[in-house]
């Protein structure tokens, strides 16, 4: 049953602007760095383009993204640019596959802005209004509690944290989604366990998470599900490839394709239409 409300409340927030309906916006986020969330992200996001769900992923790791060294891409035109007012949005989009454009990450700018929640808002809504509008748009945030990054979680239709079973990486998770909520209580929420030797693996970490919750914060929290450990991600890596496009067959493919799927009809009802 909380599963159907909650998308419901999702649909309800893909109110029609200018006539047209909103992208959903899903944020990909940890509390802890090195869980692969960035990977996740960048994956999900190809995945979505190939199934016919035009994606947009804006690499918002505050002035460490990567996702463009991650496809061996070389953009002239990054984040910082739009934020700083040097080039608007569509100028500064890759397209490096079918049905996926990437709005590339700055790194190591000096002059990097920080950015006010008003400023994220309207960023988030210069994507939305794009012309080649697409149906997700994906916001891979640094890892951390930082304003920045919980402002990106604020503004989402759809909350994805990764974590790993590590004990430090489901404590980091557990204080990220308590902060997030301290400030979105409604805020939709989802967990993916990410490089797990096994389901049950996966499944511990998610009810361990899923009890504390409950218990303390009074939040159930969705199970996306998980990402088994693999080989073939980290050789994707070195490949400068995502392990979906590089290894099709892939233990971990196969399960971000899964994770794609649970995202692809919310997606169709959020398409924009004409009224």
């Amino acid at each position: 049953m909380r599963d159907q409300a909650a998308s419901m409340r999702a649909l309800a927030r893909t109110a029609v602007r200018n006539g047209r309906h909103r992208p959903h916006v899903l944020t990909v986020t940890s509390g802890k760095g090195g869980v692969g969330k960035s990977t996740i992200a960048l994956n999900l996001a190809v995945v979505m383009g190939t199934m016919g769900r035009p994606t947009l992923l804006v690499d918002a790791d505050a002035n460490l993204g990567s996702a463009d060294l991650a496809l061996g891409l070389a953009p002239t035109r990054r984040l910082g640019d739009v934020l700083r007012g040097a080039c608007d949005v569509q100028d500064a989009l890759l397209r490096p596959f079918s049905g996926m454009a990437l709005l590339p990450g700055s790194s190591g700018e000096a002059d990097y802005p920080m950015l006010s929640g008003e400023d994220q808002r309207r960023l988030i809504d210069e994507l939305q209004d794009l012309d080649e509008s697409p149906e997700l748009v994906v916001i891979d945030t640094g890892a951390g509690l930082s304003p920045e990054v919980i402002g990106y979680a604020e503004l989402a239709d759809t909350v994805l944290v990764v974590t790993r079973v590590e004990p430090t990486a489901v404590l980091d998770a557990y204080a990220m989604i308590k902060v997030l909520l301290a400030g979105k209580p409604d805020a939709r929420v989802q967990l993916l366990v990410n490089g797990v030797r096994s389901p049950e693996d996966a499944d511990q970490t998610a009810q361990k998470l899923q009890a504390a919750l409950r218990h303390f914060v009074r939040y159930e929290l969705e199970y996306a599900g998980f990402v088994p450990e693999d080989p073939e991600v980290v050789r994707a890596l070195e490949r400068r490839r995502p392990v979906v496009e590089a290894y099709p067959g892939a233990a971990s493919t196969l399960s971000l394709k899964a994770l794609a799927v649970r995202f692809a009809d919310s997606c169709a009802q959020n398409q924009r239409i004409a009224v």
